[in-house]
């Protein structure tokens, strides 16, 4: 079992004007978009746990790991993809088989969030892109 800390760890990843996002059901019941990310765990630091995310859940290295700021508890980083991008389309779900979870990632546009009302969390993030 790994040991988690109240620290949360997420990364953006950009693409041209795009963001990938992971889709989520927010505690409204509403979509809510969140850059991809997870707990950091007690023997972890936050880049390590960003670092872990993206090589297990999507299979791909990430490349100048670079801190964007603190919001609601989340260490959030901005990085490059450091290989080819293995996914061909602008949505798609990956299924971790140890826990049978499936996350949904999209591209999207960060203008999508002014002009069509999509949440993006933690607060205070699309502020600061």
């Amino acid at each position: 079992m790994r040991v988690v800390t109240d620290t949360r760890a997420a990364c953006l990843v950009r693409r041209d004007a795009e963001l990938l996002v992971v889709e989520t059901v927010g505690s409204s019941g509403g979509r809510v978009y969140r850059p991809p990310g997870r707990a950091v765990g007690a023997d972890d630091t936050p880049e390590d746990a960003v670092t872990a995310t993206f090589e297990d859940m999507l299979g791909v290295a990430l490349e100048w790991v670079a801190p964007i700021g603190t919001f609601d508890g989340t260490v959030v980083f901005e990085a490059d993809l450091g290989a080819v991008w293995p996914y061909t389309e602008e949505g798609f779900t990956v299924y971790d088989p140890d826990t049978g979870d499936t996350t949904r990632l999209a591209w999207l546009h960060r203008d999508d969030f002014r002009k069509y009302g999509e949440t993006i969390e933690p607060e205070g993030l699309l502020a600061e892109l």
